[in-house]
C-alpha cells in the first residue's frame, strides 16, 4: 500500500524520472512550450511554476535553484532575463495546458504545456565560432593544448626530423622430425 506517498512514477526509476523532468522542461523554458502526455504534464508543472517564480525573482539564490535544473550558466542568464522582463511582479500563474489530440495506439491524452505570455528566452543554435571559444576556455583552464583561433597564425619552431629506421623480424620455421617405428 501508498500510504502517505506523493507523486506521480510514470514507471520509471528516480533517475530515469529525474531526467525526463530535466529534458521536458529545457524543452519548455528553450522553446515556450511542450507537446506531451498529461501525466507528464501535470507531474512537471510545479517545476515548472517554482522555477517561473525563480526567475523573476532574479536573486543569487533564485539562479542557483534554476542552475540546479539546467546546468548552463547563459541559460539560467537568459531565462532569468527574459521571464524578469516578461512577467514582471507575478509571482505564480506562469503555465497553461490545453488539451490537443488523444495519442493513436494507446489512447493517451496529450496537451500543450506553454506558458500563459510567450518568452522568447534561448537562441536556437549556438554559432560554431562560440562553442569553440568556450571549448578553447574549457582546454586551456584545465592546462590543455588549445587550436589556434581563425585569424590567428600560430607560430612554432620546426624540430628536426629523424629518419625511422624499419627493421623486419623474419619468422624461421622449424622443420618437425618424425621417426617412424618399425616393428
Amino acid at each position: 500500500m501508498r500510504h502517505r506517498i506523493s507523486g506521480r512514477q510514470l514507471g520509471r526509476n528516480i533517475n530515469e524520472r529525474q531526467s525526463l523532468y530535466r529534458s521536458q522542461l529545457r524543452s519548455l523554458f528553450t522553446n515556450g512550450f511542450i507537446n506531451t502526455t498529461a501525466a507528464k504534464a501535470k507531474s512537471i508543472l510545479p517545476l515548472a511554476e517554482k522555477i517561473a517564480a525563480a526567475a523573476v525573482r532574479a536573486d543569487l539564490n533564485a539562479r542557483r535553484y534554476i542552475f540546479t535544473f539546467f546546468q548552463d550558466r547563459n541559460v539560467v542568464n537568459n531565462i532569468v532575463t527574459a521571464f524578469a522582463a516578461t512577467f514582471p511582479g507575478q509571482t505564480q500563474n506562469f503555465t497553461q495546458m490545453h488539451n490537443v489530440k488523444f495519442r493513436q495506439g494507446d489512447n493517451a491524452l496529450i496537451v500543450k504545456l506553454s506558458f500563459v505570455k510567450e518568452v522568447k528566452s534561448i537562441p536556437a543554435e549556438i554559432s560554431k565560432a562560440d562553442r569553440k571559444i568556450a571549448s578553447d576556455k574549457i582546454k586551456s583552464s584545465f592546462g590543455g593544448k588549445t587550436k589556434a583561433v581563425s585569424g590567428e597564425k600560430k607560430e612554432s619552431a620546426k624540430k628536426p626530423v629523424a629518419k625511422k629506421t624499419i627493421v623486419k623480424k623474419v619468422a624461421v620455421k622449424k622443420k618437425s622430425v618424425t621417426k617412424k617405428e618399425s616393428k
